[in-house]
């Protein structure tokens, strides 16, 4: 841990040594206790003996709850404590160790000047002495009981304990999580398809007619009596534990069976089956505490069935703009609902990309608002889902800010924001300000959404643009360039950049960034810049650039393969397109006519993304067509007759969102327009043998080569579309047909 002090100075102390040395330096101790944490002890000695650098003559002892002394000892749980300080004489006052961990670390920073900023910078005042205290009276009771930072910051030694967050942040599983044995997503680890499903496919949800394993059917007695049994075993091996989650699988796969069905049409609500069934396991185990997610499909509260005091209730934002508060929007309408019948409730809350974990997100004006939303309706819990590993986008700032809010929302953003800064960065804090304000304006200013997994190319035209990443790396050297910087400091701003590096390097994809295109000239700053961002996540992380994948090497493999391959010449290169059926409005990107206006179904146009030689990459919201239910037919028109050997189909396979590879290609050749629905037209076809098939998410080709080569001008293109959904997918609906490049060789 490193300590910076008031003159600038640092000195390394391992604070693990502070727990080893407990034993022998309890012997020296010159206080009485009421109440004994030999740990705590050595804590608060440790850090006022670091301000002056001497044994301190300050005593201290620690004492439960009084409430003669405090008005609000009936609120304090397990967390909220008194202080009362007199000259040099000190008294903590808490139910439990936490509770005075708590008030110790309050204490050094309200009393002592001692600022927390992250688990690597901690500001410690350099004095001659500590002048004794005035007579001082703190008490403090948290706005959440359940504090968590889902974030790898915050497992870092030392961290959770400074910021009061609830205990047991240095697991670092996903899984585990203080006083939970269970934590999301179970149904299946209590009724494992591969266990059951083959002789009791009723215990499953029914879909479109079909037993899928993806959810259950928890209208079915059977279900109930399998899934008590194995919670019961579960509860077994972690008896301490409190919260145990019987919650749905993580896809919208829900139940539709004529009982199932029937509940949740009583209920108004998909929940409505949900909470019958979590109440009769929440009667079964009075003593635990049963928690099921309230998150997708599930989100509205039912009308009718309240859930048990022992209930508690997840509910998840995963949904929602963060470009803008959750007040106003359909989360905070069921946050009210949900409030109406339950008093244990948890929300989480999501406040990075997952896709794009160190793409710039520019979230900041929400956090506190949202924060202060829950609070508003008596939410008791609080779960902030960051990356539970280093170096995500702004990481160490996003972690502070949240952990600050979720004890007290109230506290002053600019002024939190403004002491990280100076502190963390030094001289070039004001500098980061600058750049993360300018990331927000240019944000609001496009009017667009700020989404979780959507592609740093959404927002090339506000506050990505080449402009705005120009204008940021600039401030980013110029930041560095300052002097009195430390190679601490440096260190920082570099890992604050790769933010930017990454944008630059997804925005120099598309065409649409100009000159900065990647293959617009040979002179550009890609190569390095790509060398630089995977050097230091190498270095300082993350591990993955998307929440479950996607290595630093593998994004610099993928990255520089699409340099060699993402751009081809070939015969259509410069000829025009006409649709036949237009791809559906929201997935047309780059497709319109030269004067910029939408493209139709009559003109023959040039420049479009199907024929311009620009393949797309696996982010389906750019760079690709699209069309759900239906064929795409379209007329290429190379611009001369020439010899043709082949047709190469470009597709996209994306099943978590509904697009899915087509059928087949068909294609007829002509020299003359007008003889395309004549007899002299050359056809072919070719069938997609993946067609309907469960295939990983990725581009693939469906290549058409013709028998013999064909002189022709005009190619008559249609892909058919899959239609409806394969019933594998468990949701009734029609498939996305996305295409993207069409090379004619």
């Amino acid at each position: 841990m490193t300590f910076n002090y008031g003159e600038s100075a640092t000195v390394n102390f391992p604070i693990k040594l502070l727990v080893a040395c407990t034993i022998i330096l309890q012997s020296f101790a010159s206080y009485t206790q009421v109440v004994s944490y030999p740990k705590l002890n050595i804590t608060f000695e440790f850090y006022l003996r670091e301000i002056t650098g001497l044994e301190t003559d300050f005593k201290f002892h620690f004492e439960g709850p009084n409430d003669k002394l405090f008005r609000r000892t009936k609120e304090w749980g397990a967390d909220g404590f008194g202080v009362i300080a007199d000259r040099k004489n000190l008294v903590f006052y808490g139910a439990t160790e936490q509770a005075i961990e708590h008030a110790i670390y309050y204490t050094l920073e309200h009393s002592f000047g001692i600022r927390f900023y992250s688990a690597e910078e901690t500001f410690i005042p350099k004095l001659a002495r500590i002048k004794p205290l005035p007579y001082t009276i703190y008490e403090q009771v948290p706005a959440f009981e359940y504090r968590e930072v889902f974030y790898g910051e915050a497992r870092r030694a030392g961290y959770a304990e400074s910021f009061y967050l609830t205990d047991g942040q240095g697991t670092g599983s996903f899984e585990r999580h203080p006083g939970w044995g269970l934590w999301v997503h179970t149904l299946h680890r209590l009724l494992p398809p591969e266990t059951y499903f083959e002789q009791h496919p009723e215990y499953y949800a029914l879909r479109n007619g079909v037993r899928m394993k993806d959810q259950l059917c928890l209208s079915n007695p059977e279900v109930l009596a399998h899934v008590s049994n194995a919670l019961q075993l579960e509860i077994n091996k972690h008896p301490q534990d409190t919260y145990w989650s019987v919650s749905q699988m993580d896809n919208y796969n829900y139940c539709e069976c004529e009982k199932c069905a029937h509940i949740d049409e009583e209920e108004g609500a998909h929940s409505g089956s949900i909470i019958r069934f979590v109440n009769e396991i929440a009667k079964r185990f009075p003593d635990k505490v049963i928690s099921t997610l309230a998150y997708q499909y599930s989100r509205t509260a039912p009308k009718l069935t309240k859930p048990l005091p022992n209930v508690n209730i997840m509910l998840c934002t995963i949904e929602e703009n963060r470009a803008k508060s959750l007040t106003g929007t359909g989360f905070e309408k069921d946050l009210v609902e949900w409030s109406k019948i339950s008093q244990n409730i948890l929300i989480w809350d999501y406040v990075i990309n997952f896709s794009h974990m160190v793409m710039p997100f520019p979230n900041w004006p929400t956090l506190q608002e949202n924060i202060q939303l829950f609070k508003k309706f008596g939410v008791n819990m609080l779960f902030e889902q960051g990356y539970n590993h280093s170096s995500s986008e702004m990481q160490e700032l996003r972690c502070f800010l949240l952990s600050k809010w979720m004890w007290d929302p109230y506290l002053d953003e600019t002024m939190l924001m403004d002491a990280f800064l100076s502190n963390y960065y030094g001289a070039a804090g004001p500098i980061v300000k600058e750049i993360l304000d300018r990331e927000v304006s240019e944000l609001q200013k496009s009017g667009k959404s700020l989404t979780l997994y959507e592609p740093p190319m959404t927002h090339i035209r506000g506050y990505l643009s080449p402009e705005n990443l120009h204008w940021y790396h600039t401030m980013f050297e110029k930041a560095k360039s300052l002097e009195g910087l430390s190679a601490k400091h440096i260190e920082r701003l570099e890992m604050a950049q790769q933010s930017m590096r990454y944008a630059s390097l997804e925005i120099a994809k598309s065409p649409d960034a100009g000159k900065d295109w990647y293959f617009y000239s040979t002179d550009n700053p890609y190569d390095q810049m790509l060398t630089d961002f995977v050097r230091l996540a190498l270095k300082n992380g993350p591990n993955l650039l998307h929440e479950i994948k996607l290595s630093p090497k593998e994004y610099e493999q993928i990255t520089r393969d699409y340099w060699k391959n993402g751009k081809v010449k070939h015969l259509a290169s410069n000829g025009s397109l006409k649709y036949l059926t237009l791809p559906n409005k929201s997935y047309r990107d780059g497709a319109k006519k030269a004067d910029g206006s939408p493209i139709d179904s009559l003109t023959f146009c040039s420049a479009q993304p199907l024929i311009n030689g620009i393949k797309g990459t696996t982010d389906y919201q750019y760079n690709w067509q699209g069309w759900q239910g239906r064929n795409a037919e379209l007329i290429i028109d190379l611009g001369k007759v020439d010899s043709i050997s082949s047709i190469r189909l470009n597709f996209l396979e994306n099943n978590s969102a509904w697009i899915v590879g087509p059928k087949a290609l068909n294609v007829r050749i002509v020299q003359k327009l007008e003889d395309l629905e004549g007899p002299n037209a050359f056809q072919a076809t070719v069938e997609n043998p993946d067609a309907g098939k469960q295939m990983p998410s990725g581009t693939y080709p469906l290549p058409l080569t013709l028998p013999h080569k064909t002189a022709g001008r005009y190619l008559y293109i249609q892909v058919i579309n899959p239609g409806a959904l394969p019933k594998w997918r468990g949701v009734d609906g029609d498939g996305w047909l996305f295409i993207d490049e069409i090379e004619i060789h």
